[in-house]
């Protein structure tokens, strides 16, 4: 529901928000929260799934995609928000902000990646370890058997950091500022 109601909120505005790239970060919030939090939270939080995945990958899947949209994403809705404003307009150049929502897709790839690996290394642990009642794998020999889960995570990862400093170029681009703050205020 949150999720609808964001997207729904920005449809029904009134007047075009100038701050593109803030209302971006926003509504991944709105989704990415709720896929960590909501989806991946809520079955691997059902006791009778819970009782296998507890501690396994999945719990580090649903933690790193819940953090990112609960989080994360948050804080850099904030930033990206207050950062125009702190310095005398309301919104950042065009240029500025389409890089900013290019780091927003990378970054979010990037996680989607690792989490989707996490998941898929954590299926396969309990598979391997935790379902069998005989012959069970152990901790060590199951997680030589996730090394090509793990290197899919650390290519999402490559990925996330490539969208980070893209963020972080963001702060540096020129151009004319959408909006002076001594304009009227939208």
């Amino acid at each position: 529901m949150m999720t609808l109601f964001a997207f729904n909120m920005v449809k029904q505005r009134r007047r075009e928000h100038p701050n593109q790239a803030a209302i971006v970060w926003a509504l991944g919030t709105a989704v990415v929260g709720f896929l960590g939090a909501g989806v991946w939270g809520f079955i691997h939080t059902l006791s009778v799934v819970n009782y296998y995945t507890h501690g396994s990958q999945i719990t580090a899947a649903h933690g790193h995609l819940a953090f990112y949209g609960a989080y994360v994403l948050v804080v850099i809705t904030l930033i990206s928000y207050a950062m125009p404003q702190l310095r005398g307009r309301l919104a950042n150049s065009p240029e500025a902000q389409r890089l900013e929502i290019r780091s927003f897709w990378i970054m979010t790839t990037g996680m989607s990646i690792m989490v989707l690996a996490l998941t898929a290394a954590g299926a396969h642990q309990v598979w391997v370890q935790r379902l069998p009642t005989e012959n069970a794998m152990g901790f060590m020999a199951t997680q030589d058997l996730l090394r090509g889960y793990y290197w899919t995570r650390v290519g999402g990862g490559v990925i996330f950091l490539v969208g980070q400093l893209t963020y972080f170029a963001s702060f540096f681009v020129k151009g004319s500022p959408c909006c002076p703050m001594t304009e009227a205020r939208w």
